[in-house]
């Protein structure tokens, strides 16, 4: 098997400060397999898209070594390369949450790597956001999900220290809990084809996975990230104590019975909020309302194992 030409783009920060040591073990481990492997890492935020975006046209495959947001950053950068010129990308878990790595297969460290050696690839829709960023507009790009509201507020609660003492399982949790103590649910107004919405939400999120927080909470139940659709959930405003009582049906997925729950599927939303709403997408705070999510079918090949 002819040698694939590889960009191995790192962040040092991932694996509790290990990314670099990280870095040089998938660097050896894949030219042992034979494989064209250039490095580099990231110095400071957004460092990642940059990178992705200036190499990419010289490069097969752009591997992300990180958490979700390494992940993400290099999405985006590939995303502003034109179809037919896009690399694939590829991910190798050493972050705290690792969910795109876990919807697809490659969780293991060893199994990425493989897969980069041996893998095929398979194409991936992703979500593009227009939304405001520092008072200028700007374009994002998610794997996962996009929401407003509360999630981002659970993202602002779980931040990096809170990360490394709890780990994957129970920060997002931990994260949420505290987030309970000051949120306000804003005033939204929601467009999306075939309809609207408008008043005081708990959250709106447009899922392209199933799976959030480390895998721990199944935001989107059924969504599918192939199948060419937004799995979009609106949730009423809720008090502290009715939160509480549906944790259970956060984390499981359930929560989308509730009859203060609109649950469906569409291409397109738009967004707006009173006060301005703070958006994340996969796992990220990424910019405020006003917002307009959409869909991109098959977008983006993604490495994946045999």
């Amino acid at each position: 098997m002819a040698a694939k030409r590889i960009l191995l783009i790192a962040n040092p920060a991932a694996g509790r400060r290990r990314g670099k040591q990280h870095l040089s073990r998938a660097r050896a481990q894949l030219e042992t397999l034979g494989q064209a492997v250039t490095t580099a890492l990231t110095k400071s935020p957004g460092h990642a898209t940059r990178l992705a975006n200036a190499n990419a046209t010289d490069f097969e495959i752009i591997a992300a070594l990180g958490g979700d947001g390494t992940v993400n950053e290099v999405a985006d950068g590939l995303m502003a390369i034109k179809p037919s010129e896009r690399p694939a990308l590829a991910v190798l878990p050493a972050g705290t949450g690792n969910d795109v790595a876990q919807t697809f297969g490659l969780a293991k460290f060893e199994t990425a790597i493989n897969a980069l050696a041996n893998g095929g690839t398979r194409s991936l829709d992703v979500v593009r956001v227009h939304l405001m960023r520092d008072g200028d507009t700007a374009t994002r790009h998610a794997l996962l999900f996009v929401a407003a509201g509360f999630a981002a507020e659970v993202i602002r609660k779980t931040g990096p220290r809170v990360k490394r003492l709890l780990g994957r399982r129970f920060s997002y949790s931990a994260g949420l809990f505290h987030a309970l103590t000051d949120f306000r649910a804003p005033k939204f107004s929601v467009r999306w084809d075939g309809g609207e919405r408008s008043g005081r939400m708990f959250q709106v999120c447009a899922g392209n996975t199933e799976f959030a927080g480390g895998g721990v909470m199944r935001i989107s139940p059924g969504a599918r990230p192939d199948d060419g659709l937004l799995n979009i959930s609106l949730v009423d405003a809720l008090g502290r104590l009715q939160i509480v009582r549906r944790f259970p049906s956060i984390l499981n997925g359930r929560y989308v019975e509730d009859k203060r729950v609109d649950y469906f599927t569409g291409k397109r939303l738009e967004i707006d909020a009173v006060p301005t709403a703070e958006l994340q997408a996969d796992g990220d705070i990424i910019g405020t309302t006003p917002a307009t999510i959409e869909l991109l079918p098959g977008a983006l090949p993604l490495v994946m194992p045999e």
